[in-house]
């Protein structure tokens, strides 16, 4: 259950990048890498250094941080200085490290199963529609959002899981705690809380 409940609470990005492959056979090829080294892991050995080393591998090439970044914090994405905006994306990035290290610390076994993309009239989005199975059978669903950079390749910028959007989950929380305090607030708070989980 932690596994599913962090990655609910997580923007999921179970893929690496590759300027010629599909969207399906991207995600495919980066949750298929992940799941075979965690296997290949005994669980003893499964500590934060090298967890992390999958999430650096395998899923931050994926993700277009920027543009993730930017539609988390939507319409104040404008109204942040330059400064602030390169802030907010590597703490953004590095607490999503965190999360996903947390994640798959809790690994015990699950399996995702996806079907061929589904694209919109331009070809250059894509979603992906799949499963995340349980080691007792149950189904999770999951979509992930993709689209092509400039350098034409397939980048996430959303995934919805068991009918949570990600981006939206970020935006809304962001938006609420915006009314109370600074985005330089918001991201000294970031940092603490990446501090504190480093100890």
């Amino acid at each position: 259950m932690k596994f599913i409940t962090t990655l609910l609470i997580a923007f999921l990005g179970f893929m690496s990048t590759a300027q010629s492959a599909s969207p399906t056979a991207t995600v495919k090829q980066a949750t298929n890498s992940v799941i075979v080294e965690l296997k290949q892991m005994p669980v003893a050995e499964r500590n934060s250094v090298e967890v992390q080393r999958l999430v650096t591998n395998y899923i931050l090439p994926a993700i277009d941080q920027q543009k993730i970044a930017k539609l988390a914090l939507g319409k104040h994405w404008k109204k942040a200085s330059k400064g602030q905006k390169i802030a907010f994306i590597e703490t953004f990035r590095d607490l999503q490290i965190r999360t996903y290290t947390g994640a798959f610390k809790a690994f015990d076994g699950q399996e995702f199963d996806f079907k061929d993309a589904k694209f919109n009239k331009s070809g250059k989005k894509a979603i992906v529609k799949g499963h995340m199975i349980q080691p007792s059978g149950q189904r999770i669903p999951i979509d992930f959002k993709l689209y092509v950079n400039k350098q034409q390749e397939w980048k996430i910028y959303d995934a919805v899981i068991a009918g949570l959007g990600m981006v939206k989950t970020y935006r809304h929380q962001l938006s609420e705690q915006l009314q109370r305090k600074s985005l330089d607030e918001i991201i000294t708070g970031m940092r603490g809380q990446i501090q504190t989980a480093q100890r």
